[in-house]
């Protein structure tokens, strides 16, 4: 009765041994649950980008704006 039991213990124990001949591939990040915090700091430097042109935009406008209608000398002291 042992041996017989042995034997089944030793089967299962070597058939827990064998494996698949081909690895399976890693899944990428963005499939995973930590999809949002990997992606999340390129959104943010995305908008962040985004605000800083829009900015720069303004100034741009703001300074051709400053430039174009001071037709006469201002004082450096006003």
């Amino acid at each position: 009765m042992r041996v017989v039991f042995a034997t089944g213990v030793l089967a299962i124990m070597l058939g827990g041994c064998g494996g698949d001949d081909e690895p399976e591939e890693p899944m990428k990040v963005e499939d995973t649950v930590f999809a949002p915090v990997v992606t999340a700091p390129a959104r943010v430097q995305d908008r962040t980008n985004a605000a800083v042109e829009l900015h720069r935009e303004n100034m741009n406008e703001r300074l051709e704006q400053d430039e174009g209608d001071g037709d006469e000398e201002v004082p450096a002291g006003d």
